[in-house]
Order: C-alpha cells, then structure tokens, then sequence
C-alpha cells in the first residue's frame, strides 16, 4: 500500500508540505491557529527544506500512498546531549497526515528509520517529544523508548513547550 523512498533536493515542495501541514494536524488540539501559523513560518520555509535535503547531516524519507506524499521521518546524523553508552543519532521527525492514523504507517515509517541507523552502525535512536503532544508519547513508549532527561522549550508562537529526551537501544 505506501512506498518509501529517501528524498533529495527535488522534494523540497513535498517536504514543505508535509511538515506544515502534519505539524498542524498533530497540534491542532493543543495550540491556537496564530501560534501553529507562526512556529511553521518561522522553522518550515522553502529555504530550509533545501537546506535539509541537501545536507549529508540528515536523511529525509518521504511515504507515498499513491504516488502522494502522506508521511515522513528526518534523521539528524547527531549524537544525544546526554550522553550514552554508544553512537547515536535523533529521530527529528516523524510526522504522518490525519487520515493515515491508525493504518500502521507511523509504525512503518519507524521500523524503516531503525533499519537506515542500524545499518549505519549506530546503538542508540533519540528524539525529543513534547510533553503535551500525548499521542506521540503513546507511540514511542509502544516502541519502548524511555524518557531519558529533560529537552529544550519548544516555542510554539507565544506558547512554550517542555520536551523530554526518549532513548531506545536498537543493537541487534
């Protein structure tokens, strides 16, 4: 049903797409229209996608249901601030549209993260996940991430956020 590819420079419009528009689906609930309109365009412009995709320091792979982009996950090939017994890389993002939840693309895109960072040689994935962002927190810890230490406010137009840094071993 999804296909799943990494993506280079020439998904830049795709990228856009996907990070205003999952980030304002998964925060909907929590932050006013004003302040999701602000944080994406202050962190999601064009600029910046092209940036990332032609970084070697992240990995961007986009789903498709369709031929049309519905998920992503962002790797940023850096290690945790705290540290840990081993490398590790962060889990910067992993986003899905509203209308694929529940459908196990979530589940697909993170078995596919897992894979690309084993293969690479790192033991530990890190992310830093909201602490109001509930559904997130559900995922991970079914995936057996655990809280590790306090993550950085995130600042959500004038709301701001406690994060939590989540650890899973993934050496085979």
């Amino acid at each position: 049903m999804y296909t799943v590819k990494k993506v280079g420079i020439e998904s830049s419009e795709q990228l856009l797409y996907l990070w205003t528009e999952t980030f304002k689906q998964a925060y909907q609930d929590i932050h006013s229209p004003e302040n999701l309109h602000a944080y994406c365009i202050k962190n999601y412009s064009k600029e910046n996608a092209l940036a990332v995709l032609s970084s070697n320091q992240f990995n961007c792979t986009v789903a498709y249901n369709k031929k049309q982009p519905v998920g992503y996950y962002l790797l940023n090939y850096q290690p945790c601030p705290t540290p840990l017994d081993g490398a590790s890389s962060e889990l910067k993002q992993i986003y899905i549209l509203a209308n694929e939840y529940g459908k196990g693309l979530g589940k697909l895109l993170f078995k596919h993260a897992v894979n690309t960072i084993q293969q690479l040689g790192y033991q530990w994935l890190w992310l830093c996940v909201s602490d109001s962002n509930y559904r997130a927190q559900q995922f991970y810890k079914k995936l057996a991430f655990e809280p590790l230490a306090p993550g950085p406010i995130i600042d959500v137009g004038t709301d701001r956020l406690a994060s939590t840094i989540m650890t899973l071993n993934i050496k085979q």
